[in-house]
């Protein structure tokens, strides 16, 4: 480092001393001028000593600031108490003991958040003004079903979707946020997503739109379902009650004077008084399940059980014109709770049967293994749709029947209660069907129960 001194004051201090002596004592100016120029170079060497010694200190801590700046870490400086640049150093210490600190702290805050980012549920991507990817998180990769490179790149490499795409433009171009609920293409499923393109500027130029995906598939799914069951449960429960009422109303009429009539009309009171009954103890069973009941375990005769079950819903069988095939041999047994069991297989069947086409056929089977023990209905009746196969489970939810030009009674709560009964009973329900050939419903219990207080 160059530096420019001015004139020394030893230098200074000597033209002056040599002038006085001149002027004052004629004859001895010689010793005099020896004396002057002899004390002035010492006080020179002296003030020259000096600043070498300040531009050494200064040097030194010149140094350690531009590594300071360059984020390195250089040793303290240490000098003496009496030392003039002691507080300087002590300063320019601290203020690198403060810098560490807060570089810590920022390499904290900055982990934690890429960790809260890996972990985050929602799907979050940042694009800056010139419409590059800045940041995007795990779940975001999983909503657009896309490797995201770390390098800014175009965000239309990894944003597919026209309406997504369409909605982060209007939000760059119109320098607003947007906000959207969109379908997106997925693997098994389509997802129903929640986008908000949030626009946030730091400054009049600068600016970045902030892209969060939220998956409200499952609440609009439950919005669909309680739409379905009020739907599905009020009709359930009107056209029995409408019936009764009018045929009752039909006969004090005058009806009743006609024993033709009033037996014909009685029998439909009794089978709509029957469905009423049907629906109500569905409900009641659902709402029993719900409230935890215990499992009770003991060996059951499962064959025996099917059989009864089999002659019980014979008379159905004869009159939608279907085969029962039973093909559980009479000493099947297994440990299970055979009252729930008992319920279980009554709501398959009775499905099988009702969604079936005449002269069609409904097969029982059972298997047991060292692990587990499974009952396999199958039919050969009209099939369920894939897209209604998501949701047969669901209380109250009807299968879309008008490609077979049939619909079918029922409270809509048979599949409902065999999903809760079967995950009472630890198992596992699995189904597979095809329009127009049938449906396959498999069943798989551990052979070993646990109780359930």
């Amino acid at each position: 480092m160059t530096r420019r001194w001015a004139l020394p004051s030893g230098l200074v201090v000597l033209i002056a001393n040599t002038l006085l002596v001149w002027l004052i004592r004629p004859g001895h100016w010689e010793a005099a001028l020896l004396i002057a120029w002899s004390w002035s170079l010492v006080e020179w060497g002296g003030i020259l000593l000096l600043f070498c010694w300040a531009d050494e200190r200064i040097t030194i801590l010149t140094k350690k600031v531009e590594k300071i700046r360059h984020a390195e870490a250089p040793a303290h400086v240490l000098l003496s108490h009496h030392d003039p640049f002691y507080q300087l150093a002590l300063q320019i210490n601290y203020l690198q003991t403060h810098q560490r600190k807060v570089q810590r702290q920022i390499a904290g805050q900055n982990q934690e958040f890429a960790t809260l980012l890996d972990y985050l549920p929602i799907g979050v991507m940042v694009i800056d003004r010139y419409r590059k990817v800045e940041l995007a998180n795990p779940a975001m990769e999983q909503f657009l079903q896309h490797r995201i490179s770390p390098r800014r790149h175009p965000f239309t490499r990894d944003v597919n979707q026209f309406e997504l795409a369409s909605l982060i433009n209007s939000a760059l171009s119109e320098r607003k946020t947007q906000h959207q609920v969109l379908k997106l293409p997925g693997s098994p499923n389509e997802r129903t997503v929640d986008v908000q393109a949030i626009y946030t500027a730091t400054s009049q130029d600068y600016f970045q739109v902030l892209v969060l995906l939220y998956d409200v598939t499952e609440v609009y799914a439950v919005e669909q379902m309680q739409l379905d069951f009020v739907s599905n449960a009020s009709h359930e429960l009107k056209t029995p009650v409408t019936a009764i009422s009018g045929f009752a109303k039909t006969l004090l009429a005058g009806a009743k004077d006609d024993p033709v009539k009033s037996v014909e009309f009685l029998k439909i009171i009794d089978q709509q008084s029957d469905r009423l009954v049907e629906l109500i103890n569905d409900v009641l069973t659902i709402s029993h399940i719900e409230s935890g009941n215990a499992v009770e375990i003991e060996d059951v005769p499962v064959g025996q059980q099917i059989a009864s079950q089999v002659h019980l819903l014979g008379p159905l069988a004869a009159v939608n014109q279907v085969a029962l095939v039973n093909q559980v041999p009479d000493d099947f047994v297994v440990a299970t709770d055979q009252r729930k069991l008992d319920q279980i297989i009554k709501n398959v069947v009775s499905n099988a049967i009702k969604y079936n086409r005449p002269q069609g056929r409904v097969t029982i089977s059972a298997q047991k293994t060292a692990q587990e023990w499974s009952l396999v209905v199958a039919d050969t009746g009209i099939g369920i749709s894939p897209q209604d196969q998501l949701r047969v489970f669901e209380r109250f939810y009807r299968a879309e029947t008008s490609h077979s030009n049939q619909r079918v009674n029922g409270s809509g709560l048979g599949l409902a209660i065999v999903r809760e009964l079967v995950r009472a009973l630890n198992g596992k329900l699995d189904l597979q069907s095809q329009l127009g050939t049938g449906t396959t419903v498999t069943l798989r219990f551990p052979v070993q129960q646990p109780l359930t207080e």
